[in-house]
């Protein structure tokens, strides 16, 4: 009778563990799956942002502004209204950029590689304005833009 009851613990905790082990397998599957989705639905942020019609527009049009391209680090460039927007709009996307890459510094260290000129040359251009303008009304205005473009500047 007594071993009866050991072949039946012995089954039963033989089955919990067959159990256990298909679990940690199924669950080890369903991790990799929704790793990998969140990579892609990141990557396509990031596309998204970098490639954005309106931001390439943008950056063009702030490459062409001589104020800006040519403005001292230390003072506040004076342009007009729209130059302000459309360097808020830049300014917030690679703020937005600088937020999703701060969570995975091998993918920053990639798009710093692909894109990390151009992200260097809108902060060197905007910085005065966060520093001097936008940050008065708000301390962390852009500040992963900021940590972004450094480090860009920094990988070069």
């Amino acid at each position: 009778m007594i071993k009866d009851l050991d072949y039946a613990s012995l089954a039963a905790l033989l089955i919990s563990l067959a159990v256990a082990i298909v679990s940690i397998i199924k669950f080890r599957k369903e991790t990799k799956v929704k790793i990998q989705a969140d990579l892609v639905t990141t990557l396509t942020k990031i596309i998204d942002i970098i490639r954005n019609d309106t931001v390439r527009e943008y950056r063009e049009l702030l490459r062409k502004s001589d104020i800006l391209r040519h403005a001292s680090e230390n003072t506040l460039p004076m342009i007009d209204e729209y130059t302000e927007k459309i360097a808020r709009y830049v300014a917030v996307s690679y703020d937005k950029l600088g937020f999703i890459l701060k969570h995975d510094e091998d993918l920053e260290r990639r798009v710093l590689e692909w894109h990390g000129e151009d992200i260097e040359e809108m902060w060197t251009m905007l910085a005065p304005l966060v520093y001097y303008k936008w940050r008065q009304r708000n301390p962390r205005y852009a500040i992963e833009f900021e940590r972004l473009g450094k480090k860009a500047k920094v990988g070069k």
